[in-house]
């Protein structure tokens, strides 16, 4: 029964992979809606468009209640439409093609001419027209609105010097009379200016200037004006991943917590019932699982450039044939071959080395900043998959059989023998208005590993076992039945073979961002991940998320998502800001909540910044 030991070990010591890993605990948190995560060394691995956002500080905006005011002309009235219509249709052909529009109210309808900037021109129109149309009648119309105006801030300046001596005595004679006031010194045109006060009300920064204390210092004191910045705190000048950061994705096709608990112990041979409803519980594709790892050290950015020299992606997949597992819990009838050569599993481990790059363009007919980023990968990693499985087993009256061939490409993990190939990043970012964003990347675009030497396994063991053989295997040593294993085997052999080349799959990423409030932000994303003959067919994977207080230290995250290789899945996490210092927690549960989850992924990233 070698062989079915090698697919018990197979399931539970290679457990599975994932090709659709989650980046960063932002993404995890709202279960892959917050791409990009908080700009900095989390952009590299989604969009490098992101590292084109310049830092610095930002125009504070107040909003202002306004209104528009527009003239109309109401041209006739009457309780025909169509007699309207054919009164507009008559005006266009006549030559007075204007934004005509047909209202209702009280059963009655009336046409109008509208869009009129000033009531002059209003009446300049109205006065050519035919004679049909003299009981016209000017109207206004007020359209309320809201406009964000620049904040001005006001301060009272109270010296001007090119000596920085005098202004080091001057803080220091005046220090005690000035304590708890906000006062700063700007360097401009060659000189050293010292501001005290910082006022949103011109009059209360004339009320300081003009009083007994600021007099006593400077009886040359004024008022000066500026808009208000504030630091723009979500794109730092300076980010480093420290010590590491670290996401962990597992999932079953069907497995979890409540059916280990129902059939884990149960006693199958008093109770049949749950042995049939375990067998047929399990999936005619068999059982699958997935196990998905990335783990990064001291990613970095510098403005707009970004590198990362330690990005590993570990891809896994298994399926155990459901045959093997009617075998193991219900056995065999006789004369009843099982086919188990759907048996499958593929491993990648790959490490990225990737220099981005992204910068702002301008696009005259594009009426928002719009940046653009490029991205260079170096991969080098290991693989393993089943090339080709035929696997059959039989039972008679008097014997069993068992017939495997199996072949595994795979690379040793020797410095010598590790593939590698090159990969692209390609993004493009919109900051639509100070409300929406939106971005599109393509990430890993035509990454393979390509190796100089690949190994081929190839094993063929064509097992008869009679009876009797079964009963005196069961007092042999392990010498001895490795001794019959030796004799079962028809073909076991490892060859080198040149040129075998891996597919990595790449990423297509679409997201959009809008700040409903300064406590709330919404997140959106579609993520598909490419076909390739080593992962196969993924579905997208549509990503809906929230991100509460984003600007204090404990921001909170929330969300959910559809498709993908985790089907439905639901994501929450905060993070803690200590100064320079971020540190995030994340996690989700997919296919069910609690108990019923089928999988299940964790992360957590620290990070240094600086603005």
């Amino acid at each position: 029964m070698h062989i079915i030991k090698y697919f018990i070990l197979s399931f539970f010591l290679f457990p599975v992979g994932n090709a659709q890993n989650f980046y960063s605990s932002s993404e995890v948190a709202t279960a892959g809606a917050f791409l990009g995560g908080r700009m900095g060394t989390q952009a590299i691995h989604s969009n490098p468009a992101l590292l084109g956002v310049k830092a610095g500080q930002i125009t504070e905006v107040i909003p202002i209640d306004t209104f528009d005011i527009s003239y109309r002309v109401k041209l006739a009235s009457s309780g025909n439409e169509d007699d309207l219509i054919e009164m507009e249709s008559r005006l266009v052909r006549d030559g007075f093609e204007r934004d005509y529009i047909i209202e209702e109210e009280d059963s009655l309808f009336s046409l109008n001419a509208a869009g009129f900037q000033d009531s002059f021109s209003a009446y300049n129109f109205s006065s050519n027209l035919p004679s049909l149309f003299s009981d016209y009648e000017i109207l206004t119309d007020t359209t309320w609105k809201v406009i964000e105006k620049p904040k001005i801030q006001f301060r009272v300046q109270v010296l001007a010097t090119s000596l920085k001596d005098t202004l080091k005595s001057f803080r220091k004679n005046t220090k005690g009379q000035l304590k708890g006031f906000d006062t700063k010194v700007l360097f401009s045109d060659s000189l050293y200016k010292y501001f005290v006060g910082l006022m949103d009300k011109e009059q209360d920064a004339m009320a300081l200037k003009n009083s007994p204390m600021i007099q006593s210092i400077s009886a040359d004191a004024f008022v000066v004006s500026d808009t208000a910045k504030v630091s723009n705190k979500i794109v730092p000048r300076f980010s480093l991943t420290f010590p590491m950061r670290l996401v962990i994705n597992m999932n079953s096709n069907f497995i979890s917590a409540d059916w280990i608990n129902r059939y884990i112990g149960a006693d199958m041979v008093e109770d049949i019932n749950i042995k049939g409803d375990l067998l047929g519980s399990i999936p005619n594709s068999g059982i699958g699982g997935y196990f998905g790892l990335n783990t990064g050290v001291l990613d970095m950015t510098i403005g707009s450039y970004g590198i990362s020299l330690l990005n590993v992606d570990v891809f896994s997949k298994v399926n155990i044939p459901k045959p093997i597992t009617e075998i193991i819990f219900d056995g065999i009838r006789f004369n009843e071959p099982q086919n188990i050569s759907d048996f499958d599993s593929k491993g990648l481990i790959v490490n990225s080395t990737t220099f981005s790059y992204g910068t702002k363009i301008d696009i005259p007919r594009v009426p928002f900043p719009t940046y653009i980023g490029v991205g260079l990968r170096y991969l080098n990693g290991i693989f393993s998959y089943v090339d080709s499985y035929e696997g059959e087993i039989t039972t008679k009256s008097d014997s069993v059989n068992i017939f495997s061939d199996i072949s595994v490409a795979y690379i040793h993990p020797d410095q010598n023998k590790v593939a590698s190939g090159f990969a692209f990043d390609l993004g493009v970012y919109g900051n639509i208005n100070e409300k929406l964003s939106a971005q599109l990347s393509l990430i890993g675009l035509g990454g393979s590993l390509n190796s100089t030497e690949t190994n081929i396994w190839r094993s063929t063991k064509d097992i008869h076992l009679s009876n009797d053989d079964i009963t005196d295997m069961s007092d042999y040593s392990d010498s001895q039945i490795d001794s019959i294993n030796t004799t079962f085997s028809v073909l076991d052999e490892t060859e080198t073979i040149e040129g075998k080349s891996v597919s990595v799959p790449s990423r297509l990423n679409i997201a959009a961002s809008y700040v409903f409030s300064n406590n709330a932000h919404f997140k959106a994303s579609i993520q598909h991940l490419m076909k390739t003959d080593f992962i196969g067919s993924v579905d997208p994977r549509f990503s809906f998320g929230v991100e509460l207080f984003p600007e204090k230290f404990y921001p909170v995250l929330f969300g959910v998502s559809i498709g993908g290789i985790s089907g439905t899945t639901f994501g929450a996490g905060f993070g803690l800001k200590m100064k320079k210092f971020h540190i995030n927690f994340a996690g989700t549960q997919s296919g069910g909540i609690g108990n019923s989850a089928t999988g299940f992924s964790l992360s957590t990233d620290m990070r240094l910044y600086f603005w």
